[in-house]
């Protein structure tokens, strides 16, 4: 885990994709929430994000560069972005952040560089609209 205290990331000025309180029941016994429950964040934000650029439906092809940067707690404000890095003709990237805005304050939880691709029907790569 890198050191919050010298992490210097500014939060993106897009809209969050998913915007929730960390749950309590998702706590370890020492406090934070299980990366788990904020990977599952990951994969629903990259969705939806993904979604909206592709106009249908997508499939996480890879996770590329995860770093969880600082621990969430339960009872927190978590709010993770998705914002488009790249774009070929089927799959693009999406540069992930999650954040947690505990009384006013913002801290970098984690980034990650996710590939996506758009799918058919039938589950095969199908082309980006223009």
């Amino acid at each position: 885990m890198a050191d919050a205290g010298t992490d210097l990331a500014v939060r993106p000025g897009s809209a969050p994709r998913i915007l929730a309180v960390a749950p309590q029941s998702e706590t370890t016994a020492r406090g934070p929430v299980f990366g788990g429950w904020i990977l599952s964040q990951l994969d629903h934000g990259a969705g939806l994000a993904g979604r909206k650029i592709s106009g249908g439906d997508v499939v996480i092809a890879a996770l590329k560069e995860v770093q969880f940067h600082a621990p969430l707690y339960g009872g927190e404000e978590f709010a993770l972005h998705a914002d488009l890095s790249r774009r070929g003709n089927s799959s693009f990237n999406l540069a992930i952040s999650a954040w947690a805005e505990p009384d006013g304050a913002c801290r970098r939880i984690l980034s990650a560089d996710v590939l996506l691709v758009a799918i058919d029907e039938a589950g095969k790569p199908r082309k980006l609209p223009a």
